[in-house]
């Protein structure tokens, strides 16, 4: 599998990988599209966000709980680009389950494999939702707090989480030719989400972009949408932004040469296009960045 677009999440301790993020965001596009091995359970804590797994759209609002399959592709994004959203994180790897013991290994293996798959979403009204959720702040407590023995409580919340969504939100049991088949495209749209990475700054038709993933445009186009929850051409506009946006925070380079960096031809359009998706100029962003 291409690891172009694998994101190595910082966990505590190779021997312990599990971390607990509480973040604020304010930037409209706050997630790349990325996938990593972890598992990974979400709760919106304020605000609102989109958010694009496994080719579908969820809005996540305030109280929500998602959850996010071992080598899913995922991004995330504010709905209102005005209002950010505070949203706490727990990410852990596999390892977590205790996979040495033969009996969990086997319970767990269809999930890392892809075989079986876990529901990505859970809103309020569901039954179980006080249940999960309360272990979900339990878990966060103890790993935040680091009382003595924390990492068998830790350990203890992982395991009881993954039995209560394996038992009542398994969504998906699949074939061995129904995964293969999967991870064959889900590896095809990888390797394309690499080459896009690397060659941001070209001029790429969506007819190459499919020649890649050896699609008709038609599907192509179909499936792209369904996994990133944008065309091509919005995906590419707003990447090639979000390069802008770094360069102009990070570099000294004009604008002008920010504007060739990432692929625009004319000044005028690159102003016109950040202003359109980033919400403020190019000058703008630069002036902040000095002030601050």
């Amino acid at each position: 599998m291409n690891r172009e677009l694998w994101e190595n999440t910082e966990l505590a301790d190779p021997a312990f990988p599990i971390n607990v993020f509480h973040t604020t965001f304010r930037h409209v596009d706050f997630l790349r599209l990325h996938w990593h091995e972890h598992l990974e359970i979400i709760h919106i804590v304020q605000g609102e966000a989109a958010y694009q797994v496994g080719g579908r759209t969820i809005i996540a609002r305030q109280g929500d709980l998602l959850f996010i399959n071992s080598g899913e592709l995922h991004a995330a994004s504010l709905t209102n680009a005005n209002v950010p959203a505070t949203i706490c994180t727990i990410v852990f790897n596999p390892s977590m389950l205790n996979l040495k013991e033969p009996r969990i290994s086997d319970i767990v293996a269809p999930y890392t494999s892809g075989l079986s798959l876990i529901a990505n979403e859970f809103q309020q009204a569901e039954r179980l939702y006080p249940q999960l959720f309360d272990m979900f702040a339990r878990l966060a407590d103890e790993f935040n707090a680091k009382r003595p023995g924390f990492e068998l409580a830790v350990r203890a919340y992982c395991q009881l989480l993954f039995t209560w969504l394996s038992r009542e939100y398994t969504a998906t049991k699949r074939s061995d030719t129904e995964i293969e088949m999967l991870r064959l495209k889900n590896d095809r749209f990888k390797e394309l989400f690499t080459y896009l990475e690397e060659r941001y700054m070209e001029r790429i038709s969506v007819e190459q972009a499919a020649a890649i993933v050896h699609l008709s445009v038609y599907h192509f186009c179909r499936i792209f949408k369904q996994i990133t929850g944008q065309t091509f051409i919005q995906f590419m506009n707003l990447h090639r932004m979000n390069k802008a946006e770094q360069l102009l925070m990070q570099t000294s380079m004009s604008i002008t040469e920010i504007a060739a960096e990432v692929g625009c031809s004319s000044i005028n359009s690159f102003s016109k296009l950040f202003r359109q998706l980033k919400g403020a100029s190019p000058r703008d962003v630069r002036r902040d960045r000095i002030r601050s």
